[in-house]
């Protein structure tokens, strides 16, 4: 848009006149992109080396204070994001699936309400978590500022005490985590015999009970795997106390991403160091004891009366057989649909249900993205993406920056 000044009778009026972005020269077309950029992530001093290289955080420690409603110092701002390049900033998805949290467990045909963010658990977000909360987070990944019940704690829309998975005493259980966007860092599971659905569990239980890897190292934290991959399935063990027995324990995951910049422990500065993006899941487990009375061993695990299997053709029975598991964050209409009103909603809801109703003519449901245009090849852009549009809602995804599609695998990777 360009405001013009015309003379009529003496005064001075304005007359808005449409521009079509493709006059305006290639400079200014990015300067108002990095402007809206720095709007959105609402740039300030304090969380600068969160998003910024050490290198570009001392050209914009030279410009003293930042504020975007200061234009002087927003154009130093964007002419230095001009010759630097534009800043990495995506936030990861993630999910527990094993055993099934209070936010995905209806993936696997439990009776509690669709999420359809359920990837989302993570404090409200970064400038939520440390900007407005000062770090404080739900104790099982709600935002801190939400009204008490907050949705994933007891008494709140996810929190029903649906017990999903039943264990016996110092077992070394499976933990599945699935990241739709990987931004590595390191999983932590901790667990707290809670025994009343109605209560919720607390910090302090929780920091009672860490669980710890299976295997020869005592260690707590799972990292992952530096690979590239943008988004995949890992699956690892823990050993559950050997004396811990529970009607209701509250199995917690925390995921602390790995792609945040600050300050390490040592005084350095580095990606990975400082304030981390926070995820948090809850389930609610039982443990018994192995000695008379307990459920049979073969039962171990059997929990869900309501997952459904199927048979998948291409492989030969009896190996065929398979539980049906809705893995999708997002189903959209197909290009040939897009522009049939109410056709979003239907494919949402019809697809992502238990079980399905998803016409594969009329609905597709992409697993992956991949950055294009402008984006192509830029470091962390794919992920953006990903971030952007396998969410819902799917109107967030800017199609001519990013091309989504489906896969029929999902990488897996078994520790």
């Amino acid at each position: 848009m360009k405001r013009e000044k015309q003379k009529a009778t003496g005064r001075t009026t304005s007359k808005i006149v449409n521009v079509d972005s493709r006059d305006q020269p290639p400079w200014i077309r990015r300067l108002v992109k990095i402007h809206s950029l720095l709007r959105d992530l609402d740039i300030t001093a304090t969380n600068t080396r969160q998003l910024l290289s050490e290198e570009r955080y001392r050209y914009f420690k030279c410009s003293g204070k930042m504020s975007y409603h200061d234009n002087k110092k927003f154009l130093l701002q964007c002419l230095i994001c001009f010759c630097l390049g534009l800043v990495d900033y995506v936030a990861g998805h993630g999910r527990l699936m094993d055993p099934p949290a209070r936010n995905s467990m209806w993936r696997f045909g439990f009776p509690n309400p669709v999420n359809y963010n359920d990837n989302e658990l993570y404090c409200g977000g970064y400038s939520v978590q440390w900007q407005q909360n000062g770090g404080k987070c739900g104790i099982c990944g709600d935002a801190y500022n939400l009204e008490e019940p907050r949705p994933h704690e007891a008494g709140g829309l996810y929190a029903k005490g649906i017990v999903t998975r039943h264990y016996s005493v110092g077992q070394s259980i499976d933990i599945e985590i699935e990241l739709t966007a990987n931004h590595y860092g390191r999983f932590e599971i901790s667990l707290c015999p809670n025994n009343n659905y109605k209560q919720e569990a607390t910090q302090e239980c929780f920091d009672r009970f860490p669980l710890y890897l299976s295997g020869p190292e005592k260690s707590t934290a799972f990292i992952i795997p530096e690979d590239g991959v943008k988004k995949a399935v890992f699956r690892y063990q823990v050993r559950l106390p050997a004396y811990i027995t529970c009607t209701q324990c509250v199995m917690r995951w925390v995921y602390y991403t790995g792609n945040q910049w600050g300050v390490c422990e040592n005084g350095t500065h580095a990606v990975g160091c400082g304030k981390s993006e926070t995820f948090i899941n809850c389930a609610d487990v039982a443990i018994t004891t192995n000695v008379g009375g307990a459920i049979p061993p073969l039962f171990i695990g059997q929990d869900n009366p309501y997952l459904l299997y199927y048979q998948d053709l291409r492989f030969a029975a009896p190996y065929n057989v398979f539980p049906l598991v809705i893995r999708e964050q997002i189903c959209v209409p197909r290009k040939l649909y897009r522009m049939i009103p109410g056709l979003d909603e239907w494919c949402l809801k019809n697809c992502l249900r238990y079980p399905p109703n998803c016409p594969e003519e009329v609905c597709e449901c992409p697993t992956t993205c991949d950055a294009v245009g402008e984006l192509r090849g830029q470091s962390g852009a794919d992920v953006y993406c990903m971030d952007q549009c396998l969410v819902y809602p799917a109107s967030k995804c800017p199609r001519n920056e990013c091309s989504c599609r489906e896969e029929s695998a999902l990488e897996t990777f078994d520790f």
